[in-house]
């Protein structure tokens, strides 16, 4: 933990003091900076998807999802009927698909073990970087801004994902925390990418 805490640290100044053409181009307001960070979502994803289809045989991946939601299907079928065959079929299929489930885990969990770290270090790197504070009394925001949204919306839902203020040349407007523009564009790549890729088999 505390060696991704230096790495990002260091990131973090290489990116905001140590290399000032770099600091350059990193937009900090929208709508240059919202496309920024879902470029870098974009090429996260790409990163991962490709590694995933490095490591996956999407050919078993495909064959081992319909075999699991078979057995999901009839389990279903099973709770709302009293019969006796069905529930035994259902039985003798119980360490079958375990096994299938544990596989299916284990084929997911190989690709993420490679691309965690660098990711949340990424991740973590920009997360600091656009930081942004709302004057309590103006309601004025200032500073790296990731993103807005050009109409307010309710700030929280169940965690604080933005706030509604007023940012210079905008007006008032809604402007998220980065953790969530940031993670709408990689889970929106990232499903199609995967689909794409044969690794969210039908």
């Amino acid at each position: 933990m505390f060696i991704i805490q230096d790495i990002t640290f260091l990131l973090f100044n290489l990116i905001t003091q140590g290399n000032d053409l770099l600091q350059s181009l990193i937009p900090t307001t929208p709508p240059f900076s919202s496309i920024f960070i879902l470029i870098i979502s974009f090429f996260v994803s790409l990163f991962s998807t490709g590694i995933s289809k490095l490591m996956i045989d999407t050919e078993k991946l495909t064959r081992l999802t319909r075999e699991s939601k078979k057995y999901n299907k009839m389990r279903m079928q099973m709770l709302k009927t009293t019969d006796t065959k069905l529930k035994l079929k259902y039985e003798r299929s119980a360490d079958r698909m375990k096994k299938v489930q544990s596989e299916l885990s284990t084929m997911r969990l190989k690709p993420l073990m490679i691309t965690f770290i660098p990711l949340m270090i990424f991740f973590f790197v920009f997360s600091s970087f656009f930081q942004w504070t709302i004057d309590p009394t103006t309601k004025i925001i200032t500073g790296n801004i990731p993103a807005i949204i050009p109409f307010p919306l309710p700030e929280n839902i169940l965690f604080a994902i933005g706030s509604n203020g007023i940012v210079e040349g905008w007006g008032n407007v809604f402007v998220p925390q980065y953790i969530w523009w940031y993670f709408g564009g990689s889970i929106t790549f990232g499903s199609i990418m995967q689909k794409l890729a044969g690794l969210q088999p039908d």
